[in-house]
Order: C-alpha cells, then sequence, then structure tokens
C-alpha cells in the first residue's frame, strides 16, 4: 500500500548448476487457472497475472515470490527487481504476482461474466489460493526460497506463511501486519466510505473517469507524516504530490478494484483475538519483518509483537516518512533483505 515516484522507484534506489529455465525478460504474462470460489462468491474463470526474472535453478531451489500491494501492479515493481537491485535477480529466479482485484489478475474491472461490484467479495486468503494454484498447476513450483511483500503483499506473504507453512522457507514482510488494529481499519475504511461518497459512484456504476479526489486526497495523507508533508511543501513551495501505488489512480486504477481490495484488507486478520504466540506457532518459515515506527497506514506493533514471539530479525525504521519510511532509508532495507536470503 504505499514519493520518490513510486516505492518501486524509491526501494530501487536500494553456478555450476545446470539451468532449466532461463527468463531473459519480464513480459506480462496472465494464465488461467479455472474457476475460483472466494469469500463472497464463486466466479467460473479466473486469470492471474504474473512476470518472471532471471534463471530458475534446476532443483528450483532459488524461486522468490514477490505479491502486490494494495492497488500495485507488477509493471509497478520493475525497479525493485533486477540484477543488483532489492530482490537481485543475479541471484534469485523472481515470480512477480498480480493479486487478484489488481485490474490484470481476475477483477471487478475486467470480469465479462461478473463486472463491477458483480464481483464478487475476496480476502488475502483468496489472493493466497489463487497464486498457489497458479504456481502448483500452471508453473510447476511447489516450494519458493522466500516471499516477499511490502504492504498488503506482505499480508499475502503471512498468509501464505499460515495456509500453506510448507511452501516458503523464508517470509519478508516490510510495512505490513498480521492483524490490523482499529487504527489501521479506522484508515481502510475512511477510503471505502471516499469511494462510496464520490458524486456518482452510484454502487459501482460509475462513469469512466470519474474522478475520485477524495480518495486519492486520504490515501496521500495517510502514507506520509505530516511532518514530512509540511518539510516537503516548504521545501517546493507547493504540496507535495505523491503517486504511490495508485495515489494517481482516479484515472489509471479502477475505483471498482480499489474497493474490493480495500475490503479484503478490512477482512484480514490472523491473529484471533490478538493471540500471537498462537500465530507463531502456526509459521514455519523464518521472518524478517521491517516495520516503520510513524507509520500511519499500517500499525507497527501487531508486527513487532509477531516478532518477539517468533524471534523473528526486526529492521525498525524510525523516520518521519510515516509508510513511506523504507523509501526514506532504502540502503537500511536493502542490506537487510540481502543479508537475510543469501
Amino acid at each position: 500500500m504505499q514519493g520518490c515516484r513510486s516505492v518501486r522507484q524509491a526501494l530501487c534506489a536500494l553456478s555450476t548448476m545446470m539451468c532449466v529455465c532461463v527468463a531473459t525478460a519480464a513480459e506480462q504474462q496472465l494464465t488461467s487457472i479455472g474457476s475460483l470460489t472466494m469469500v463472497g462468491g464463486k466466479i467460473k474463470q479466473c486469470s492471474l497475472g504474473y512476470r518472471t526474472y532471471g534463471t530458475l535453478a534446476a532443483d528450483q531451489s532459488n524461486v522468490v515470490l514477490v505479491p502486490t500491494w494494495l492497488t500495485g501492479r507488477t509493471a509497478d515493481q520493475i525497479d525493485m527487481i533486477g540484477p543488483g537491485k532489492l530482490v537481485d535477480t543475479d541471484r534469485w529466479y523472481v515470480i512477480a504476482l498480480d493479486a487478484v482485484g489488481n485490474g490484470v489478475s481476475c477483477s471487478p474491472s475486467n470480469s465479462k461474466s461478473n463486472p463491477r461490484l458483480k464481483f464478487p467479495q475476496f480476502g488475502i486468503r483468496d489472493m493466497v489460493k489463487a497464486q498457489h494454484r497458479l504456481l502448483a498447476l500452471n508453473l510447476g513450483i511447489d516450494h519458493a526460497h522466500a516471499i516477499v511483500g511490502i504492504s498488503m503483499g506482505g499480508m499475502q506473504a503471512l498468509q501464505w506463511a499460515v495456509m500453506y507453512p510448507d511452501f516458503a522457507s523464508n517470509i519478508v514482510t516490510i510495512v505490513a501486519t498480521p492483524q490490523p488494529t482499529a487504527s489501521d481499519l479506522r484508515a481502510w475504511n475512511a477510503e471505502i466510505a471516499a469511494i462510496e461518497g464520490t458524486p456518482g459512484w452510484n454502487g459501482g456504476d460509475y462513469v469512466p473517469g470519474t474522478p475520485f479526489r477524495r480518495l486519492t486526497a486520504l490515501h496521500t495523507e495517510s502514507l506520509w507524516t505530516p511532518e514530512h508533508v509540511a518539510a516537503k511543501a516548504v521545501a517546493s513551495k507547493r504540496p507535495s504530490a505523491d503517486t504511490l501505488h495508485g495515489t494517481q489512480t482516479s484515472q489509471s486504477f479502477s475505483a471498482v478494484d480499489w474497493y474490493r481490495q480495500l475490503q479484503a484488507m478490512t477482512s484480514f486478520g490472523l491473529a484471533r483475538d490478538g493471540d500471537m504466540a498462537a500465530l507463531a506457532g502456526k509459521i514455519k518459515a523464518r521472518l524478517l519483518i521491517v516495520t516503520s515506527e510513524q507509520d500511519r497506514l499500517v500499525d507497527p506493533a501487531p508486527s513487532k509483537a509477531l516478532a518477539a514471539q517468533t524471534r523473528a530479525k526486526l529492521l525498525v525504521l524510525d523516520n518521519d516518512c510515516g509508510h513511506m519510511a523504507p523509501a526514506c532509508e532504502p540502503g537500511k532495507v536493502d542490506r537487510a533483505l540481502k543479508a537475510f536470503l543469501k
């Protein structure tokens, strides 16, 4: 969920084995996984988008999955994945995954049989179930060295760790949460309300090009601390503009997709009654957890509590960039991730 111009641009500032697969380009790919039953109902046909980078080892030991954040697409991750970048394709075979509802994979905005809000509500669990089917049945991948997720991508990574505890050896979450807090839900539900309150929303049957100005303003305000926004405004002598993961998307990202992905986040939660010890008992993978002390969009407390229960590697960023803290200290994140994955 997340400028620098976007998290992909910010974070990028961040063998003798026989190879069985080489991906020299990262073209957008789309594959059908058949019907999909989700929390709100069933769709007869779902396709998932993905991109592959690097060289797959013969024993498939170097697979790293990177799911997308809220309103993110794999096209937005290009600058954080590659040789020497945050997820280094000189070392890892990376599969970037377009989450359900992002406008590339099956979504309210592109479904012919279930258009707009006729597309059933889905959860983070449904995103991961669809990804597992793609990997196991379509791509022949049955294990990953790691899953690396930012914001809503990190929620998917943790869902993977619980649903398929033996699938990934390592899980990396960056400004994500295992369990939304009341403050998280207030922020996310405010965005849902901003969508519903937009003139012309019409229950999702809005005219293309309808501006969702309150939504983009709320989202931008949540990404940064007021101190950072004020400092940027003074420095530039004009208001700070942000284009992270969809704050420009009143034009480029469908509001119905944003709406359903927000609903997925608000319904997410892995720790019943906040019991992090019980949650930790379900997770077999090693964890690297990166949080932002001043995050106003995703409360860092649950992630830090989970880290304490699992003896996870924990990196706490404390700057005035809020949810965008990793973009302001990309070197720290880059070093922590590379040390953890090697």
